[in-house]
């Protein structure tokens, strides 16, 4: 399992989605380690992590994630997990409560049956042309229009800057990796569970999320007890990267309120 260590202060851990891995928060990482002990990883099936040919769940990569606190002999941290991270981190809250300090959720959900179709039809598009043998590059092209706002393609520089830094990163999943995430995201339902969370709880999201919509994390909001919900203009599923400086301040804020 890869992860990095920076800053220090309360443990802060960053789960990212599916597909990801710990470079989705380079514009979070230097930020938040000015005041807190920041905690990043990928899970298994991305980045450095082994990516065993095997069926995944949420609840297994809820354990990975528990299982490195313990190697790191930390006993709570705030838990930020965005979009498939926000699956494990709910999990985690749930089922670990003594170890979640706080929950961020960022463009997540709650059931994976509430997401709309045509996301798991992107999802598995980008599987079938990666076995298809795509390359990096047209792989970013595919999946961009669905990260960004419709916007940012208005400036065609702006539109090659980020395909590039997409197709450029050297730790890629593999298929049948990003498969096994996709298998263990269809089988999360948290409905039921939510009410049993008891730490403080920021629910986030982009406003022009098409990927997991705000009614996702308005339902979010509504089942976790006194959660608050944030919902940030000019963003959408990677609304961290688009509006970073307002998802920083928006995480800050709340964690200084906890603290």
């Amino acid at each position: 399992m890869y992860y990095e260590v920076h800053g220090k202060g309360e443990p802060l851990l960053l789960i990212a989605g599916r597909g990801a891995n710990l470079t989705a928060w380079q514009f979070q990482i230097p930020e938040f380690s000015k005041k807190y002990r920041v905690v990043a990883f990928d899970n298994r099936g991305s980045g450095r992590t082994d990516a065993p040919d095997k069926p995944y769940s949420i609840g297994m990569m809820a354990d990975d994630a528990i299982g490195l606190m313990d190697t790191l002999g930390i006993g709570e941290a705030h838990i930020l997990g965005h979009s498939m991270g926000g699956y494990i981190a709910q999990t985690i809250a749930i089922e670990f409560p003594k170890r979640t300090r706080s929950l961020i959720l960022a463009g997540s959900a709650a059931a994976s049956r509430n997401v709309p179709a045509v996301t798991k039809h992107i999802n598995q598009t980008v599987v079938a042309a990666m076995r298809d043998g795509a390359t990096p590059k047209t792989i970013a092209m595919m999946q961009l229009p669905t990260l960004v706002t419709s916007r940012l393609f208005e400036t065609p520089e702006i539109v090659a800057v980020w395909v590039d830094a997409l197709a450029a990163n050297p730790w890629r999943p593999q298929a049948y990796a990003l498969q096994h995430q996709g298998d263990a995201c269809a089988g999360f339902d948290s409905l039921g569970q939510l009410k049993r969370i008891a730490a403080p709880t920021l629910v986030l999201v982009g406003k022009e999320d098409n990927i997991m919509p705000v009614k996702l994390s308005e339902e979010l909001a509504k089942l976790i007890p006194e959660a608050k919900l944030v919902v940030l203009d000019g963003g959408a599923h990677f609304f961290f990267a688009e509006i970073a400086d307002k998802f920083n301040q928006s995480v800050l804020e709340f964690l200084a309120q906890i603290a």
